[in-house]
């Protein structure tokens, strides 16, 4: 290579290098807006957790035992002729306690036992939660802890979240830079926070409500899910 192209190359490469270096400061240098948007996914729940209790009291301890099972098994049989797995009901809590008498001169004397089992049951069809609630405690349970619904596929509903929120922050970068005079030409960073798809439970206050003598009735309603993102647009110089 002679000499005249060794200086061609070096000179290009000069020209090159100098062309990017005053096009980094110009991009770092370059107005940004900052803006903050937040959209809400709705779901409608499509299956249930249900938390029933078999209370039991007797004076024997073996009786008390006996009894709570006997009266736990057929609740259970009860729940599983609507159709429900066994791999969708589970023992969650099993407590055996004796009460003592409370008088002075006998404080000490066991005075009778009491024994109390929960049980999960996962209702896939929510449209069975009701029949489920009604069939246990026909078949002897006598508490009904809580109920949860909750939404089988909150993926979908946090991407309809995301994107409400995305379009919310463009919504409001549009405005500002319009009042600016200025024009969004792109994006610089972009960071989101985005919450749970909480289950909708109802206590024990809203499932007596919700009783009726016919059967219970009970409205899953609408569950939702925020989410944020931050947004930091770049501006027209």
């Amino acid at each position: 290579m002679n000499c005249k192209r060794i200086a061609f190359v070096f000179m290009a490469l000069t020209l090159l290098v100098s062309s990017v270096a005053a096009a980094a400061p110009a991009a770092n240098n370059a107005p940004t807006l900052s803006v903050d948007g937040e959209g809400t996914g709705i779901a409608a729940p499509d299956q249930a957790t249900i938390t029933i209790g078999v209370t039991t009291q007797a004076a024997d301890a073996g009786k008390a035992q006996n009894n709570n099972a006997l009266t736990t098994e057929q609740v259970n049989k009860a729940i599983k002729a609507l159709g429900i797995e066994d791999k969708d009901i589970q023992t969650n809590n099993y407590s055996f306690r004796p009460h003592y008498r409370t008088s002075d001169n006998r404080r000490n004397e066991i005075s009778g036992y009491t024994v109390n089992n929960s049980i999960i049951v996962f209702v896939r069809d929510i449209h069975k939660t009701g029949k489920v609630i009604d069939a246990a405690l026909s078949a002897g349970a006598n508490e009904i802890h809580s109920l949860d619904f909750t939404a089988s596929n909150p993926q979908s509903v946090r991407k309809e979240a995301l994107m409400k929120a995305v379009q919310d922050a463009r919504d409001k970068a549009d405005v500002l830079a319009q009042g600016l005079g200025k024009r969004i030409v792109g994006i610089k960073n972009v960071s989101e926070s985005t919450g749970y798809l909480e289950s909708r439970r109802y206590d024990n206050a809203m499932l007596a409500a919700a009783k009726t003598t016919a059967a219970t009735t009970i409205e899953p309603g609408s569950l939702s899910l925020t989410a944020r993102v931050h947004i930091d647009y770049i501006l027209e110089n």
